[in-house]
């Protein structure tokens, strides 16, 4: 596993450089269902903007979310994939069907870390969102940690101002319906997790 002392130490250095860029980028308003997070959870969102990840240094100033992030942004030279471990990133081959960063999820989960995921996995097409990865759902059944949905309207740039809705933690094996397969059963979390985000935008609304 990456140092965490280092994830920690490059994550504040990145947060006090780049707080009143971000801030002015962003002009985030936040509405939260608590003010706290759990002391470890599995933080999951849907997906705007490469910009995402930045947010989210803004809206959880004091939590350290270890992302998963795709092989996509990797291939983009030694430089960026040496950025994107010192932040803690989680490489995840997309296309691949390589599920060996779960281990890795699960390892941080269990030392009562915080995971970062877009289960959209991709940027939306002409606005339109892409359907949840049944990934999410897998981690969730094999821990017992709580999910945070969280909804961004994407509105980023110097002249908008980006809304972010943090709703209630929930259990997301408490909706796991009995005698269904295990494929069945993790596309029936994933539609149940995919609402839990989504109806979040009727909030921010």
């Amino acid at each position: 596993m990456k140092k965490k002392w280092f994830i920690n130490l490059f994550l504040c250095f990145t947060r006090i450089t780049g707080w009143i860029p971000l801030l002015l980028f962003f002009k985030p308003k936040v509405y939260r269902a608590k003010k706290r997070l759990p002391k470890s959870c599995i933080i999951v969102s849907n997906h705007k903007s490469l910009m995402d990840f930045a947010l989210y240094l803004l809206v959880f100033p004091v939590r350290t979310i270890r992302f998963l992030m795709s092989e996509a942004l990797y291939n983009n030279g030694k430089i960026l994939s040496f950025i994107l471990n010192s932040w803690g990133g989680i490489k995840v081959e997309r296309d691949d069907r390589d599920f060996s960063f779960v281990s890795e999820v699960l390892e941080i989960l269990d030392d009562g870390g915080t995971v970062g995921i877009f289960p959209e996995a991709r940027l939306p097409i002409n606005g339109k969102p892409w359907p949840f990865t049944t990934s999410t759902a897998f981690i969730a059944m094999h821990c017992d940690k709580p999910i945070v949905p969280v909804y961004t309207n994407g509105k980023y740039g110097i002249t908008k101002r980006t809304g972010v809705v943090v709703g209630e933690e929930f259990y997301l094996t408490d909706y796991m319906k009995e005698g269904l397969s295990t494929e069945d059963q993790l596309a029936h979390l994933t539609e149940i997790l995919r609402e839990r985000v989504f109806s979040l935008e009727e909030e921010l609304r």
